[in-house]
């Protein structure tokens, strides 16, 4: 090469340190033939990624040493377009062509194949370039994944903020939980089921099931409507997550056991699984900081994916936001009954004090002014006693903070029925050392109310159990009275509710006494229910346990606390 072969390279940006900068630094394979495939040169980098030496390359056949089909066997000249490409010196691309190692693998590459002249139109050979298709894939399934995480991660926050549309499309709770049943069918399930917990936690009511039907979900009614309540004991999927445990992932062996005969006795409860088939599904609490209101059940069959736990956490999210949504449009509905409630129950005292006092005004010769002041007294003690209830009542549902401990509510019913002075005589029957977090002037108001109420009823005797069971404090409160009939059991949790026999034993009350006592249970995560009795009525209260000790005894609670004699069912 002259000065001159060099001066005219120049003209194009060669320079020493560039050329070897092309040779060695060149991140993709190189080698150049002649016209019969013979290997002339190869660069550093074809050496490492087919890891051969230079000498195993220079003066070899090409085709003989590197070609293979992508099973490892050998390629045919004449099938071969890469050594088609290097006798008829013409350019080639392949996307995918199958090398050898020098460690005897093999390895997908992408290769090019362009003519290049050796010093003469009829001494032609070819450079060959090429790059590790497996890393290049690498980078692509790695940026296919991210993409797809991506998309999936929009598709959710997508559905999220439908699901927020549609449960606060309607307060209507039944049409709510169907349309958000129609959403998450097909687009999350091939099928779903809503159960929501009776007022008193004692029974559910399955209150929409929608299964796929091409690209949509439609109702499946004859599905829907009131289910058994599951034994205490029950271990059931679903009977944990009502019980107020986490949202529940099923795989095929753990339906397959959840609709076994022996396991789940319950017809109602295994419809949906041997009629619609399930390959997989979760069972999420519909649950507010309060209480749990129910469960969504989703489920797909063999045709879909199988959930995982990514599924599991946004099932739990859609779950709890429609248990807000729930509790929303029964805590407006429930206002709106009370404030017409209350508003009947203060006017009817409020009207006989002012026609007593009319009276008292337009009558003075004909009214005897202390029998006057006495009854307006006794009106004014009731509209106190139903003000101070109302307002316990709306601390209670406002979620108001308060002072929680271990209590031993063995020992706490022991003491407040041994408080009862004259009546009917309490007799208690409690386990030791049940213990529950609480606070306890709320639950000294419960036990009171029940007990109170129950001695109002009773003809010779209370009867009170205090046992553990199944992680749960269970306090029943029983009399020997007339009862309460099947259709009233929730009615009396309801505010100012009275049934006639309470009303004629005991006029004064607020008829809230109950209504409260439920509240607290629920704002201590129990549940307070009439359950069926050989005689009389038996109010059972429940509260989750705990392991915790009770302090030091505090001094004695003053009597005044919670003794209201409000609880009031028949």
């Amino acid at each position: 090469m002259t000065a001159g072969d060099l001066e005219d390279w120049a003209r194009y940006g060669f320079s020493e340190r560039l050329v070897r900068a092309l040779f060695q630094g060149l991140r993709v394979g190189l080698y150049v033939v002649d016209h019969t495939g013979k290997i002339l040169m190869v660069n550093p980098y074809a050496e490492r990624l087919l890891d051969r030496p230079a000498q195993q390359w220079i003066g070899a056949d090409s085709h003989d040493l590197l070609h293979r089909n992508a099973d490892g066997s050998p390629i045919s000249r004449e099938d071969c377009p890469l050594s088609g490409a290097f006798s008829e010196g013409v350019y080639v691309r392949s996307e995918e062509s199958w090398f050898t190692r020098g460690s005897g693998g093999l390895v997908p590459l992408g290769v090019m194949v362009a003519p290049l002249p050796m010093g003469g139109e009829e001494d032609m050979g070819s450079v060959v370039l090429f790059y590790d298709l497996w890393r290049h894939k690498a980078v692509e399934q790695k940026q296919a994944a991210a993409l797809a995480a991506m998309e999936k991660l929009t598709d959710r926050l997508s559905l999220m903020a439908e699901t927020s549309t549609v449960l606060a499309s309607t307060l209507q709770v039944d049409e709510a939980l169907r349309r958000l049943s129609r959403l998450l069918v097909p687009r999350l399930a091939d099928w779903a089921i809503i159960d929501l917990l009776s007022p008193g936690g004692n029974g559910v009511d399955r209150v929409a099931v929608v299964v796929k039907q091409g690209r949509s979900g439609v109702k499946c009614r004859g599905l829907e409507g009131p289910l058994p309540a599951f034994p205490e004991t029950s271990q059931a999927p679903m009977a944990r997550v009502l019980r107020g445990g986490p949202a529940v992932l099923l795989g095929p062996e753990d339906l397959a056991e959840r609709i076994d005969p022996e396991k789940e006795r319950s017809v109602l409860r295994r419809r949906p699984y041997e009629e619609l088939g399930a390959h997989s599904a979760i069972v999420a609490p519909l649950r507010t900081p309060r209480r749990v209101l129910g469960a969504l059940t989703l489920a797909r069959c063999e045709t879909s994916s199988v959930y995982d736990s990514a599924d599991l956490s946004l099932v739990g999210d859609i779950a709890g936001r429609a248990g807000l949504a729930v509790d929303n449009a029964d805590m407006f509905e429930e206002q709106r009954r009370f404030a017409s409630t209350t508003s009947h129950e203060l006017r009817t005292p409020l009207a006989a004090l002012r026609a007593r006092l009319d009276e008292a005004v337009l009558y003075p010769a004909d009214v005897d002014p202390r029998q006057t002041i006495k009854e307006v007294l006794t009106v004014v003690d009731r509209l106190k006693t139903i003000i101070d209830d109302l307002l316990v009542l709306a601390r209670l549902r406002a979620g108001d903070p308060a002072a929680y401990e271990p209590i031993d509510v063995g020992a706490l019913v022991t003491e407040e029925a041994a408080a009862l002075t004259g009546g009917v005589p309490v007799h208690v029957d409690a386990d030791r050392d049940v213990r529950v977090l609480g606070n306890r002037i709320q639950l000294i108001r419960v036990i009171d109310n029940l007990l109170v109420n129950a001695r109002r009823h009773a003809c010779t005797t209370v009867e009170v159990t205090v046992r553990r069971a199944e992680g749960s404090a269970v306090i029943s409160v029983q009399d020997d009275g007339a009862g309460i009939a099947p259709q009233d059991r929730e009615r009396v949790f309801e505010p100012f509710v009275r049934l006639d026999d309470g009303r004629r034993r005991e006029p004064g009350g607020s008829g809230l006494g109950l209504a409260i006592s439920r509240d607290i249970a629920h704002a201590h995560n129990g549940t307070l229910t009439t359950e069926d009795s050989s005689r009389g009525a038996r109010f059972v209260l429940r509260l989750p346990t705990t392991d915790r000790r009770p302090p030091a005894p505090a001094p004695a609670v003053p009597r005044l606390i919670g003794r209201s004699p409000t609880g009031i069912h028949g």
